[in-house]
């Protein structure tokens, strides 16, 4: 696997991976990240993956984070009493 591109971005690192058959992308926001892999039979280019990283998405994803988060912190808090 190696890196294709990286997505300037304010609120996500995104990097775009490309192996032989898939199409990585790879969002960090803090201590939360996510991979999402795109088939290349489907998205045949870097290009037509960025397509897919509206800004609507963006901020769904940014909704999962928060939640991952909140998720991620609750456990710690009951780890540490």
């Amino acid at each position: 696997m190696r890196i294709a591109e990286q997505i300037p971005h304010s609120t996500f690192r995104i990097v775009i991976y490309v192996t032989d058959k898939h199409f990585m992308v790879e969002l960090e926001a803090g201590p939360m990240r996510q991979s999402y892999r795109y088939a290349k039979e489907v998205y045949p280019s870097v290009e037509s993956v960025k397509a897919t990283l509206t800004n609507e998405w963006l901020d769904k994803v940014h909704d999962h984070f928060n939640a991952m988060y909140g998720d991620w912190k609750g456990l710690a808090l009951k780890g540490a009493q």
